[in-house]
């Protein structure tokens, strides 16, 4: 159901606001079923990577993920994590406390997406390809303008008043146009000011035929 749950997870918001926080690269082990990653072009305590501080390492490809227990110059390990060479992972250096932060902000910001959902009839709409991620990309902003940027790295500075107040004003932008069905969410549906190109379209099915007419109702009423 999209009017429940956040949108965005506390790596995107690490990956948007605390860029070196962010690291993601693949598996160079040139093995199968290990129980750690291996990427030898990166030095992870360096980077700020921990052991048993509450960080997560995502399989991307095999889509797992767990806690950081051991940590060495080239290697990662994780709670029910395997890797097989070539898998992609990603991992941000935020700690237990800084992650548990950002997902209470972002689960705060969310409410004000669903009430535009709800109020546009979105809630139970299949969303367009492109709407999870413009979805999530609004949540972290809001979760950035309206509580608090937390980032791992305390050479990361909070963001100025001038730049949480143009990214206020962004984000209600978004909202009106959603709560208003300018801007159209749902798969095969288009807003008000859905911007359409040419002097004629052209539909090879019924449905596209359909939608057709329902675009030129639309522009012109």
């Amino acid at each position: 159901m999209p009017c429940t749950g956040r949108f965005a997870e506390a790596w995107q918001f690490a990956a948007f606001f605390c860029v070196e926080a962010l690291l993601s690269n693949v598996d160079d082990s040139g093995a199968a079923g290990n129980l750690f990653l291996t990427d030898t072009s990166t030095d992870f305590p360096t980077s700020g990577i921990a052991a048993n501080a509450g960080m997560i390492l995502y399989n991307v490809t095999q889509n797992t993920s767990g806690q950081i227990t051991a940590v060495t110059l080239d290697t990662l390990t994780a709670t029910g994590v395997t890797w097989d060479d070539g898998d992609v992972y990603r991992v941000v250096a935020i700690d237990a406390q800084q992650r548990a932060t950002i997902e209470h902000n972002l689960n705060l910001a969310v409410t004000g997406i669903h009430a535009a959902l709800a109020a546009s009839g979105a809630c139970n709409c299949t969303f367009a390809p492109w709407a999870t991620d413009y979805l999530s990309h609004l949540n972290v902003v809001m979760a950035a303008a309206f509580y608090s940027c937390t980032c791992g790295r305390p050479a990361v500075q909070a963001l100025s008043d001038e730049t949480r107040s143009s990214y206020r004003e962004w984000a209600q932008a978004q909202i009106d146009a959603i709560r208003s069905g300018t801007l159209e969410l749902c798969y095969g549906e288009t807003g008000s000011e859905f911007p359409v190109v040419g002097v004629a379209e052209q539909g090879w099915t019924e449905a596209t035929r359909a939608q057709i007419i329902a675009n030129d109702i639309l522009r012109n009423n």
